[in-house]
């Protein structure tokens, strides 16, 4: 009896495999198409030839649901980096007036605090509604040639600072209830003097280029 009271408890739910089956396949089958429509939009031969990105699915509290067989580096970060957004933008969080609404689409490469990779690693994570809620989070990581810093190309090894690198964006309203904040871009790509020469930033192609 002793044993048996010492024994972890098992979860009583139950799934039924082929759910189970058709569910994992076409969360899955999403992550790929992400990136298929990432690699024929964009503009980056980072994105379109070299395949430096990855597209993942995540449970409203930033839990992994289903990754595409992209970059592992990337995917072992993005789940913490989406957890953090939702912490940042939850009642307690610093965004936490501003809130989640459908139609933002969130930025960020911080590795410090974001939960970001690398400074060229910048993360697009955009929440998916369901009656008013969040029921889904879709995020892609790609990686970028100039993230701004004190030379082209960031990442320079004079750096002693983060700031050197280059831009270190702990969250960004991309876009804001389905508008595009242009206004906004300057302001978190200048960095000490420096403007990153992301293709998106002087062309206007966000989506589709650098910010893809």
């Amino acid at each position: 009896q002793q044993q048996q009271q010492q024994q972890p408890k098992v979860s009583a739910v139950e799934c039924d495999p082929i759910q189970l089956s058709i569910f994992s396949h076409r969360f899955m089958g999403i992550a790929e198409q992400m990136g298929r429509v990432l690699q024929r939009t964009s503009i980056s031969v980072n994105i379109k030839e070299r395949l430096d990105f990855s597209c993942a699915l995540f449970g409203p509290d930033g839990s992994l649901v289903a990754n595409a067989p992209h970059l592992p580096v990337h995917l072992g970060a993005m789940s913490e980096a989406v957890r953090f957004q939702v912490a940042y933008y939850g009642p307690a969080g610093e965004g936490g007036e501003q809130g989640l609404q459908e139609g933002d689409v969130l930025l960020s490469n911080h590795p410090q605090l974001a939960g970001g990779s690398h400074l060229p690693d910048i993360t697009v994570i955009t929440p998916v509604f369901s009656s008013g809620a969040v029921v889904f989070f879709v995020a892609s990581r790609g990686h970028h040639a100039d993230i701004g810093g004190i030379s082209p190309g960031s990442m320079p090894p004079s750096s002693r600072l983060l700031a050197e690198e280059g831009a270190a964006v702990v969250s960004f309203k991309l876009v804001r209830g389905g508008a595009f904040q242009v206004r906004g871009r300057p302001a978190v790509f200048q960095v000490r003097g420096y403007m990153a020469t992301l293709p998106s930033l002087q062309s206007g192609q966000a989506v589709s280029g650098g910010y893809s």
